[in-house]
């Protein structure tokens, strides 16, 4: 399954290692190292770190959180069919 994180965004649920309050993770993980270059650093709300790289997101912690339950226990479903 994927996530969508925003910005066009789409990443693998299963890649997906971290998701950081933008103002806390902004001060151990480099944002300038996002891989979506086109996102706008002041509406960022959050960092998702992956395993193919780090994603900042318009989009807040809870909503992503919101978003990763409904995507993780269908992939673990489907997973075991």
């Amino acid at each position: 399954m994927f996530l969508s994180i925003g910005w066009d965004n789409v990443v693998r649920a299963k890649d997906v290692v971290a998701i950081l309050e933008y103002d806390q993770a902004a001060k151990t993980v480099d944002p300038v190292r996002a891989e979506n270059d086109e996102a706008d650093d002041a509406a960022a709300k959050s960092i998702i770190v992956t395993t193919e790289g780090i994603y900042s997101s318009p989009l807040s912690v809870q909503t992503l959180k919101r978003r990763a339950a409904v995507s993780i226990p269908r992939m673990i479903e489907e997973e075991n069919l």
